[in-house]
């Protein structure tokens, strides 16, 4: 008998972020795209991850429950962030997450944002 793969939802297309930092007061609201990393069902990229711009991405993978945002440095020069994170799968439609980002200067922000997809 052949084994059943568990079926996981397609993610990829524009998400409304809600993001609250540490470094900043308030909420701010902006969108992200997701983006199959080839063939894979759960690699992705997210672009504009802490709205630094859409030709900035982040790398993760998301499975039936739980995103993961490996150690990665995203952006180039003086506009690269290091990254890290997790968070959890709530429905093929609502993400939560939790991430780093650290600018080079020591100072890090902790963020924890809401994606809803458009």
């Amino acid at each position: 008998p052949e084994e059943k793969e568990d079926a996981i939802a397609d993610y990829s297309g524009t998400w409304k972020c809600t993001e609250a930092t540490s470094n900043l007061s308030g909420n701010s609201t902006f969108s992200v795209r997701l983006k199959k990393d080839g063939t894979s069902n759960t690699a992705y990229f997210m672009e504009n991850i802490y709205n630094i711009g859409f030709s900035n991405q982040a790398s993760l993978t998301i499975d039936a429950s739980a995103i993961t945002i490996a150690s990665q440095t995203i952006g180039t020069g003086n506009s690269s962030y290091k990254a890290s994170g997790s968070g959890t799968v709530n429905s093929s439609t609502k993400l939560t997450m939790s991430y780093k980002m650290e600018d080079g200067s020591g100072a890090v922000d902790n963020c924890s944002a809401t994606f809803e997809k458009q």
